[in-house]
């Protein structure tokens, strides 16, 4: 506190009179308040004198700090720019897979549900939806349809058999047109995304699989037998049904009849209400047989090393048995279902091989 006449600084800020003049000294702050000093630093008086209690010094407060809130803006972290491709920019997690779970939406609902079936077109959309959820969290986004997903339901083998599904669906889509290639392009994107997240590295399943295995001993025979099988879903199964008509034609005289004369099979009016099956790929339950046949080639593809059951061994047999007795329930004496059995049999030969002569 200083004299407001001769400019002297009090030693005690109890004093009325200033000691130098003599003139009234201003009134005390009053206690608790902050006292500004020409060097920005205040002291928080107490009403005691400073030989009683030492003032505390504070720093200044900072008038930026309320003037300009553009500071605070400034001040907080900012997320890292993407520097990955410039096509992911833009999607959600910057993950491919999500590109192929769209890809796969969109063949879907050009096809209105009805090029895999129902069930399978549930199983897409299920598999799809829990696809995207793992993406999206991995990569630290959130997101109200996914966010409550638990994380039992995120592990590493969804992605892994939602892949293998996909790419056993795109198969039986295989032709020429949009949406065989937005199969196609949809499954090549899970699997490439999927083997690099999934598969490949130390902790990915590549500990438990190797490809080559196919290629030694008796593998080789199933590998062929396998390729037959899905190639035989390719060809004629059941011939194509055709209705025969002995009646009058229509707006002609009584007199006038049309004897066997067939409905064209091509004709879309006439498949909506008949159904006319043909290729393998047409029969019931040739998606789950297909999935059965290259899960054998998954377990011989097993390492030696890794623990599994001791029936396992005879689970390509069991698989051989099904796919007897679907041929003969769904196929007739022609090129499709022999070409099956064909496979079948070699995949046979190597399934009683590996279930007999397996080392205790």
């Amino acid at each position: 506190m200083r004299c407001k006449e001769c400019g002297e600084g009090a030693r005690d800020e109890t004093l009325r009179y200033c000691e130098n003049c003599g003139a009234k000294m201003p009134p005390p702050p009053p206690p608790g308040a902050i006292r500004r000093t020409t060097t920005g630093v205040g002291a928080v008086t107490t009403g005691r004198t400073r030989s009683t209690a030492a003032a505390r010094a504070i720093p200044a407060r900072d008038e930026a700090e309320d003037t300009d809130p553009g500071l605070h803006a400034a001040a907080l972290p900012k997320a890292p720019p993407y520097d990955g491709p410039v096509w992911l920019a833009h999607v959600p997690g910057h993950s491919p897979s999500v590109v192929g779970v769209g890809l796969l939406a969109l063949a879907l609902v050009l096809f209105i549900f009805g090029g895999v079936g129902s069930f399978w077109s549930l199983v897409v959309v299920i598999g799809g939806w829990l696809v995207t959820a793992r993406e999206l969290r991995e990569a630290g986004q959130r997101h109200a349809l996914v966010d409550w997903v638990p994380d039992s339901l995120l592990q590493p083998a969804v992605p892994a058999l939602f892949s293998v599904v996909v790419a056993a669906l795109a198969l039986r889509m295989l032709g020429l047109g949009v949406t065989p290639m937005l199969w196609l392009g949809g499954a090549a994107l899970l699997g490439y995304d999927q083997y690099r997240k999934v598969y490949a590295g130390p902790k990915g399943w590549s500990r438990l699989f190797e490809p080559r295995a196919l290629l030694r001993g008796t593998a080789p025979v199933a590998l062929v037998g396998v390729a037959l099988c899905l190639l035989s879903l390719f060809l004629t199964w059941v011939p194509t049904g055709t209705t025969r008509s002995a009646g009058p034609v229509p707006l002609a005289p009584a007199e006038l009849r049309v004897v066997d004369a067939p409905i064209p099979s091509d004709d879309f009016l006439y498949n909506l209400t008949e159904e006319s099956y043909d290729k393998g790929w047409d029969q019931s339950f040739s998606v789950a047989m297909e999935l059965l046949l290259l899960g054998v080639l998954g377990l011989m593809a097993l390492r030696p090393e890794v623990p599994r059951p001791e029936w396992l061994r005879f689970a390509p047999i069991g698989v051989v048995a099904l796919g007897l007795v679907w041929t003969l329930v769904n196929g007739g004496l022609l090129l499709g279902p022999v070409l099956f059995l064909v496979g079948l049999a070699a995949m046979g030969f190597a399934a009683v091989y590996g279930a007999f002569t397996r080392e205790a």
